[in-house]
Formats: structure tokens, sequence, C-alpha cells
């Protein structure tokens, strides 16, 4: 298998990160639809290649908007205990540090209070437990962990989407930012995936980043190789001008993880000729 065309510029430029023997690589990648299968939440086809990464010593680092609960209790599924990145882009977790890109619940909360009296929304902060597994379909832990947010709050809009328009505008004019999920809004403060992975980057290493969708372009580019990994049905993440720089899968999912993950490793890791 040949890299696609459309990302051979990242040949060069992390062929010549690599060079550098400072530079090490370093995977960052979204959970959901990516990591994860987007309906059953299975990720069997990624576990020879995290063996694979562990062999090499390539960390691999979750970015995702699940909560810091969330993640932990599903990490050791994965074999996995490096630095992580919830909620957006809000905070990075390194041991038992944490650097914080976003804004707190709290503050996110009260900016937004006075915008109740002009919209309709029902936000997770407004509601128990048993209403979350409703609108979510999670069991109860997974619910709970959920709700345990430190850096945003999601709304169910129940409003018109002319005014949800103009709600976010007015959440831009309070410092704050909206992302748009599946079934909620999302309101936290002005970050995003590819914030913390400057840190990284000063750091040394090289990065290969995977995502599934608009909330995940922001990692994607600010990353060395950005990978699209394709959705079911007929969805089509569009990257914009970004386009021509990202690498997409042909899979879905973990399938489409491990397919574009394989080609890398193969790519970057092979022994140079004698």
């Amino acid at each position: 298998m040949i890299l696609p065309v459309a990302g051979n510029w990242h040949s060069i430029r992390l062929g010549t990160v690599m060079a550098d023997s400072k530079m090490q690589l370093m995977v960052v990648t979204d959970l959901d639809g990516t990591l994860l299968d987007h309906h059953d939440y299975s990720f069997d086809p990624v576990l020879p290649i995290l063996d694979r990464m562990d062999e090499e010593g390539i960390p691999m680092v979750v970015n995702t908007s699940k909560t810091k609960s969330e993640w932990l209790a599903m990490r050791e599924a994965f074999g996995n205990d490096d630095p992580f990145i919830v909620e957006n882009g809000s905070a990075l977790y390194e041991g038992d540090e944490v650097t914080v890109f976003g804004t707190p619940r709290e503050e996110i909360l009260e900016k937004i209070s006075p915008l109740r009296s002009q919209f309709k929304f029902t936000g997770y902060s407004d509601v128990d437990v048993e209403k979350i597994i409703a609108w979510t379909g999670l069991d109860r832990s997974s619910a709970l962990r959920s709700s345990h947010r430190g850096y945003s709050e999601p709304l169910v809009w129940e409003d018109s989407p002319e005014a949800e328009n103009e709600f976010c505008r007015k959440v831009a004019d309070l410092g704050l930012k909206t992302l748009r999920g599946g079934r909620f809004l999302h309101v936290l403060g002005d970050t995003d995936k590819g914030k913390p992975l400057k840190k990284f980057q000063d750091a040394g290493y090289a990065l290969i980043a995977l995502g599934d969708r608009p909330n995940d372009l922001a990692m994607l580019t600010t990353a060395d190789v950005g990978v699209i990994i394709a959705s079911p049905g007929d969805y089509v993440l569009d990257a914009g001008e970004a386009n021509d720089d990202l690498l997409r899968s042909e899979e879905t999912g973990p399938r489409g993880w491990a397919e574009m993950m394989t080609l890398l490793l193969d790519h970057f890791l092979k022994k140079p000729a004698i």
C-alpha cells in the first residue's frame, strides 16, 4: 500500500522531522468513531497496532470530547497510561499534573445564565442522571461519568435554528465557544483539540493525529500528519482548505484507524537500506 497522493507532502515533512534523532513519534487520537466503533464502541482491530506501538515506544495520547472520568474508566482496556486530553482540548492530564486550556464549567454556567431568558435550552446542569440516560442511551455508571464535566456544558437546544445561530454569536461575545455535536450543543472555553498539542511539539514529538468529525480538525491540521477516519453511511468530513493536506482511510472506525496506522508505521519505521 502506498500513501495517497493528497498526503504525499507529509512524507517529506514527517520524514525530515524523524531524521532528527531528537524527534520521536507520538500518536494523538479521537475516541468515538475513530479508535472506537461508531455503533458498538468495539476496538479489537486496533489492539495489534497498540502492541506494535508499545514495542516501538510510541505513546498514544487520547484527545476526546469525553470527560476525564469517562476516559479513566476505559483506559485500562487499552493498556494506556499516557497523557490524555479531555472535553475538546480543555485540559491536558500528565500524571498528577493538569494544564487547563479551557474555562471551568462553573464560569461557563455563570456566563451563559443571562441567556436563559432569551433562548430555550436545557443543559446537563439542569437535569438528573435519569434524564441524561434518556438523552444519551448510556447506562447509569456511564451517564454519571459523562455528567462529571469540568470544562464544558452540553445543551439540548429547544429553540429555532436561527435562534441557535444568534445564541452562538452571543456566546462568542462572552469569550466562549460552541461546538455542535449530534444531539448536543456544547459550550466550552476558547480552546480546541489542537491547542494542547503545541506542548508535545515543543517537547520534540512528531505527531500523527486521527479523527473523524469537525471538532477534530484543529487537531488534524496542527499535527505533522493528519488522518481523517471514514464515517459509516454517506457522511464525509469536509476539511475545507485543509482537504488536500489530510490523509483519509477507506475503512471506518477502528478498522480505518488500524488501516492507516499500519500504513504510516510501515512507512516511517522502515529500516534504511544497507
